[in-house]
């Protein structure tokens, strides 16, 4: 967990302890609900928590809070506090820093927070919700000056122009109260459904769908989830919820934070250099441009996706038509990678946002507004067959919803939309422990998709949890092979093959396995389950890392790091032994030059964060560096100085250090390798003169082969920057002052052509 993750936990730790003494509900939601699933925990890189609280709960809730709040903490809402400037209530910390976008200009508090996004009850007629949606745009464009929310659902222009009218002649606080009655007039016993209230998209959700909770583990603590987990998330973020995203599409929100000090010290600051006035009267005529010009917009994007539309349309008929073998018979083949590539191009566009649009913020007009391309009933069945046997389908679902809206469903699409929504029935009666019936279904819909990977990942894990109950593997293994005879490459079921040998045949021959399934699946429930057992087995792996290195079992030791590495390679401690077993036996020159590059990247973490060096992690780290120095040439003590130098910046620290080096013995062999680090330890402090001196001396003796080509790179390094600098220099103006401070280092030409020199014969450049 980061720094901030570890605050965010004790904000939502408070409001657990609240809701359970009092008898409120809620579940967690987005990301964290994701988190709850997948990592029992944060996602390793976000940085908020979402909640879901309905609205007679959040109301019970500030009340409460008027007498039972920890210090520094307060309840933030618009129906609270009318400086407030967002539609959804938030739980803040208010000893910190942490201003978003839409608080900029505004009075309210501004720490961190945890968002309480509050549901509230609407009647089961689309014309209430529709009502409710339309007022609560108006609400958002009058508390939230920093977007525009009502040109997504075309509201009128005149009608945020009137609201605006009243609030100027009657107030803030009258003209809120006057929507919020409108709204909120809804009573959650008369009512079938939730919408989510957020200016950027009301979500609607059924009641059953929330409630009643269930409990899941969230950081240790637990917390309440929806009743229905699985249907929540694939609603939220389709099939794909449960995977990793690569690096590139991981996100988190933006605030600017401050660790000292405070959102009042900080807008007192900035406030002096920004004119509020200005800024809401702007925002008032962009949020009337948007409003006034949405239809046009809208109307322009629809005929543009119309013309991509039709490209599409005969590039899908032409590729039909080259086809040599037809539609149906390659669906009958389950020939879905040859499908794929027929129908990649349709899918590109026809499943993007700009077609079918998305529930959130920026795409809800094309998903109330899609554009569906005209393809025959054949081709649209064969391409939806193939979104559902190859793990897309929830997007499947929407476009079998749409094609049943816009155009019709003939029987077999029909079918199809029926068994998604069998298939989610399976996953449900999963969730609640229902395994016989959650069995029958797989069987039932493998019987019509004899290969389809959702459905036989569901049975596996039926299957596979039965034999750990029943001791008897011989249904699961059987099922596992299969599944492997189809989908060899799939890590989902090489960690259940892991699994099945660690059972029969123990760890040496399981540990491989589940390496490989790591690696072969982004599938986030299947790395928390390998997780789980290997942190079981961690402390073991250690101890066995520390028994190769102490026996110098060179190749052992580095198979043992390759093996844990693959195996749990976000673990530090791991990563940290990994290292120290490379620094120790390592000879590849490329591994060792990364191994280099790694170990100087994590003393510098170190130097930034000094609280990160409580604890194994960092002492391993150490070690590994120690070892590694001591393969380039240090002398063992001086290693252990070298890795004091990396880990402060304090120039009273670095001065004492470079005097113990300096009188260290004198044996001359390390007379070269002492200079060395001296001028190491004087560089980092800022002397220059002092510093090249002593790698003048260094290099006037015999120093290691690595400390000389540590010494090469930093005179390189240095000749080089500099050169670019007095050139740059050289063309604005006099570079005389600078050349005389860069080169006076170098004492004279003589010196400095005799250094250059001896570098370069480090590399067999120069005589």
């Amino acid at each position: 967990m980061t720094e901030k993750q570890e605050h965010l936990l004790q904000l939502l730790r408070e409001i657990d302890e609240i809701c359970k003494k009092h008898h409120l509900r809620y579940v967690m939601a987005g990301g964290s609900l994701i988190g709850v699933v997948r990592n029992e925990g944060f996602i390793p890189w976000d940085d908020d928590v979402d909640i879901y609280m309905p609205r007679d709960d959040w109301d019970k809730f500030v009340e409460i809070a008027r007498t039972e709040l920890p210090p520094d903490r307060a309840v933030q809402a618009v129906d609270v506090d009318r400086e407030f400037t967002n539609t959804f209530p938030r739980y803040a910390d208010t000893a910190s820093c942490a201003i978003h976008k839409h608080q900029l200009i505004g009075k309210d508090k501004a720490g961190e927070i945890v968002d309480v996004l509050t549901l509230d009850p609407i009647p089961a007629d689309d014309r209430e919700y529709e009502k409710y949606r339309t007022h609560m745009m108006i609400y958002s464009e009058l508390v939230n000056v920093a977007f525009v929310y009502g040109s997504r659902w075309e509201i009128p222009a005149g009608m945020y122009l009137k609201y605006l009218l009243y609030e100027k002649i009657f107030g803030r606080d009258k003209t809120l109260k006057k929507l919020e009655k409108i709204m909120f007039s809804y009573k959650e016993e008369e009512c079938d459904r939730y919408a989510m209230r957020w200016g950027g998209c009301p979500f609607l959700f059924d009641k059953d769908m929330m409630f009643p909770v269930k409990y899941m583990e969230f950081e240790g603590l637990q917390v309440m989830v929806p009743n229905r987990v699985s249907d929540y998330l694939i609603w939220h973020y389709g099939d794909e919820w449960s995977y990793i995203p690569p690096h590139e599409e991981r996100s988190s929100h933006e605030a600017i934070t401050l660790e000292d000090s405070t959102y009042e010290e900080l807008r007192e600051e900035y406030m002096k250099r920004v004119n509020p006035g200005k800024i809401r009267r702007n925002s008032v005529f962009r949020k009337m441009y948007h409003l006034l010009t949405a239809k046009g917009r809208h109307r322009l994007s629809r005929k543009r996706n119309l013309l991509k539309a039709k490209a599409v349309e005969l590039d899908l008929e032409a590729r039909i038509r080259e086809n040599p073998e037809s539609l149906e018979s390659m669906v009958e083949k389950r020939e879905f990678a040859a499908l794929n590539e027929i129908f990649s191009q349709y899918y590109q566009i026809q499943l993007s946002k700009e077609f079918i649009g998305r529930e959130d913020f920026g795409n809800i007009y094309p998903f109330y507004h899609p554009v569906l391309l005209s393809i025959s009933d054949e081709a649209f069945e064969a391409a939806m067959m193939t979104l559902i046997c190859t793990e897309r389908v929830a997007k499947a679902h929407r476009m079998l919803q749409l094609k049943e809206k816009l155009d019709h469903l003939t029987p077999k699409m029909q079918q199809m939309a029926d068994d998604i929504v069998l298939f989610r029935k399976a996953a449900c009666h999963y969730e609640m422990k229902e395994k016989d019936e959650a069995g029958a279904i797989c069987r039932e819909l493998l019987g019509r998709y004899p290969e389809n990977p959702g459905v036989l990942k569901l049975l596996c894990r039926l299957v596979m949890e039965r034999a750990s109950e029943s001791g008897d593997t011989s249904q699961a293994e059987t099922l596992v092979a299969h599944t492997l005879d189809i989908y060899p490459d799939d890590g989902y079921f090489l960690k259940y093959k892991a699994d099945l040998v660690l059972k029969k045949e123990g760890k040496a021959q399981a540990l491989p396995l589940y390496a490989e399934a790591r690696e072969k699946t982004n599938n986030g429930i299947t790395h928390l389950e390998i997780d789980k057992y290997l942190k079981t087995e961690k402390e073991e792996a250690i101890r066995n890392c520390r028994e190769l290195l102490n026996r110098e079992k060179k190749e052992e030791a580095l198979s043992w790091a390759s093996l844990w590495e693959r195996l749990l390679p976000e673990d530090e401690t791991i990563r940290g032994y990994a290292c120290l077993v490379r620094s120790t036996f390592e000879t590849d020159s490329e591994q060792l030059s990364e191994l280099e590059k790694l170990l100087y990247a994590k003393m510098a973490e170190y130097e930034e964060k000094p609280e990160k060096m409580s604890g194994e992690d960092s002492s391993v780290w150490c070690e590994a560096m120690e070892a590694f120095l001591c393969r380039t040439g240090y002398p063992k003590e001086y290693a252990k100085k070298k890795i004091q130098m990396f880990l402060t910046a304090d120039q009273k620290i670095l001065d004492e250090l470079c005097v113990q080096v300096l009188e260290f013995d004198n044996d001359e062999k390390k007379e070269a390798v002492r200079y060395k680090l001296a001028g190491d330890i004087q560089y980092k402090m800022g002397c220059t003169a002092q510093a090249f001196a002593c790698y003048r001396k260094a290099l006037e003796g015999e120093l290691p082969v690595g400390i000389r080509g540590e010494l090469a790179d930093v005179i390189l390094e240095d000749l080089y920057k500099g050169g670019k600098k007095a050139a740059a220099l050289a063309r604005k103006k006099d570079a005389m002052e600078y050349l005389d401070h860069w080169l006076g280092k170098y004492e004279n030409l003589e010196t400095l052509q005799g250094l250059f020199i001896r570098t370069l014969n480090h590399y067999g450049v120069a005589e």
